[in-house]
């Protein structure tokens, strides 16, 4: 089972979370999350956990004289720990790296900032940087629960049903299929007939062609480092063509 201590000024905000759903139901079967407060560190009497910048600047940074012992002690925790760090700076989170994670052996620490950052002397105890995407976040406990679950998902005992999580989204670089569910037919809209045929080579054909077709759509930088099979390739030139006989359709021959 896979453990992750969180290093966080604000348990609650992630422990909410996970109570929620099928990631609830999962803890103490497929993984388990403990938190250390770094204001059970602070030295003063406010339990001060920030201060001013050295050379001017506005907002508060955390204390590395609160955030080293508060991380000496999540490592303690957990066996052999890699700590992550949530950062704007950090490398982008993505399917592959919640691949990597979800398979290393050890346990995890996530390291949550909050004001305007960290002290950066505290990063010299970090393994990895983080960052779920690019844009601000008021601290890092929301990243955390994205890392959490993203990993959560990927271990053995998350789901009945594992296949289910390794056809999502983003495995393979590939968008899922659109998917459809009773009923048939409303407002005029209805299910795409092959769906209904009940011919299982010709459902996973269709499925397998609109995976790429939404991709090259919606996300065509994924298709670069997709592990694209022979019959992959075959679906996406004819994708390709079809597009380029509409494009000349709509704009003409000497359409760029």
């Amino acid at each position: 089972m896979k453990r992750f201590a969180v290093v966080t000024l604000f348990p609650d905000a992630i422990d909410c979370w996970l109570q929620a759903s099928v990631v609830g139901r999962a803890r103490g079967r497929a993984f388990d999350v403990l938190y250390v407060n770094p204001r059970d560190f602070a030295k003063d009497r406010y339990r001060s956990v920030d201060d001013y910048m050295f050379g001017g600047g506005s907002g508060m940074l955390m204390r590395y004289d609160v955030l080293k012992p508060a991380l000496d002690h999540a490592k303690t925790l957990v066996q052999s720990p890699l700590v992550l760090a949530l950062s704007a700076g950090g490398k982008v989170l993505n399917q592959e790296m919640c691949t990597i994670l979800s398979s290393y052996e050890g346990d995890i620490v996530l390291l949550c900032g909050h004001y305007e950052g960290m002290d950066d002397r505290i990063f010299d105890h970090v393994d990895l940087e983080v960052s779920v995407g690019d844009y601000v976040l008021s601290g890092g406990e929301l990243g955390a629960a994205v890392i959490m679950e993203t990993v959560i998902r990927l271990l053995p005992g998350f789901v009945e049903k594992s296949d289910n999580v390794r056809k999502e989204s983003f495995t393979n670089n590939l968008l899922e299929e659109p998917q459809f569910t009773r009923p048939r037919e409303y407002e005029g809209k209805e299910v795409p007939e092959v769906l209904l045929s009940g011919h299982h080579q010709r459902i996973e054909l269709w499925k397998k062609e609109q995976r790429i077709k939404r991709t090259l759509v919606q996300r065509p930088d994924l298709l670069t480092s997709a592990k694209l099979e022979p019959m992959d390739l075959q679906i996406l030139r004819r994708v390709l063509t079809d597009m380029e006989k509409v494009k000349r359709a709509i704009f003409g021959e000497q359409s760029n």
